[in-house]
């Protein structure tokens, strides 16, 4: 059995306002990196790296409020599945928890973990829009699903669209995600810019480029932030927002809408001796589970 989250207090998952799950999702394939072409062995990010880190070294939010309504309820049984079944697993249990009225936060494993979420998200919301934290576009049109190719398949889905995407902290973007980028035409918000303009003309722009939605899904990926707070993932590239700045605009964000969930992937253990990665994790979840919900 898994660990468990020990800030997550709520006992009861349907009485809970937010339910944290791990999905291990594999198979999306690698960056081009150099440690995405590595060979070595390595363990893709599971939700229970995080909560060891922050049992270890437990803390409340910086408000100092507990997890009285966070349930966290384990890790979705999706290894060893093909890819179309984990797809499905995760997709399940992210609708699930929005038709409940639940704040959804998944943790763990690559990329399908985002395109799951997506889909959900556009199964149960027609109004929903999403805030993608990335330091890649991860739009080039393949065929294959693939951690380069997430958002050109989200945006076929019925009601993901990429004018209601707003795509936060992009920095390192290749030729063929620039062609992706000129089709599809999302909202972006390059990394300088948080310094260049401010982060409240930054949630200014992005709030005016999602529109009218009332509702925004979160999507992580870790090496969206900078790297020097979160080192043990597959891309770094620097430059990128801090946490802290992160955190701003997730506020400015439930000030103004109904967060609906959070997916966060892409981390390798092996390079978190510190544990630094898995604890900045650990305060996203904690701190994104006690967000109000506006007004």
């Amino acid at each position: 059995m898994s660990p468990r989250l020990r800030h997550a207090l709520c006992p009861d998952e349907h009485r809970a306002r937010s339910v944290l799950f791990g999905a291990n999702t594999q198979g999306a394939g690698f960056s081009e990196s150099a440690r995405g072409r590595s060979d070595a062995p390595r363990t893709l990010f599971t939700a229970d790296f995080m909560r060891d880190a922050d049992n270890e070294s437990p803390s409340l939010t910086e408000s100092l409020e507990d997890g009285a309504g966070l349930f966290d309820a384990g890790n979705l049984p999706v290894e060893g599945l093909a890819v179309p079944a984990q797809l499905s697993v995760v997709r399940d249990r992210f609708a699930s928890l929005f038709l409940r009225g639940q704040r959804a936060i998944g943790v763990g494993g690559d990329h399908h973990i985002k395109y799951a979420a997506l889909a959900a998200v556009s199964d149960v919301f027609e109004d929903c829009g999403v805030v993608y934290v990335d330091a890649h576009p991860d739009c080039v049109q393949s065929d294959a699903l693939a951690f380069d190719s997430i958002l050109h398949h989200a945006w076929k889905l019925p009601h993901v669209r990429p004018e209601r995407t707003s795509l936060f902290g992009i920095r390192q973007v290749n030729a063929r995600e620039r062609e992706g980028l000129r089709e599809w035409k999302p909202g972006v918000i390059h990394a300088v810019e948080v310094v260049e303009r401010g982060l409240p003309a930054v949630l200014d722009s992005m709030v005016a480029q999602l529109g009218g939605v009332r509702r925004v899904f979160v999507s992580v990926d870790l090496d969206g932030l900078a790297p020097h707070e979160v080192p043990a993932v597959e891309a770094p590239y620097p430059g990128g927002p801090t946490f802290r700045e992160l955190l701003v605009l997730l506020r400015g964000l439930a000030r103004r809408y109904e967060l609906v969930g959070l997916d966060v992937s892409e981390f390798i253990p092996e390079l978190d001796p510190a544990r630094l990665t898995a604890l900045v994790t650990a305060r996203l979840v904690k701190e994104f589970a006690a967000l109000p919900s506006p007004g």
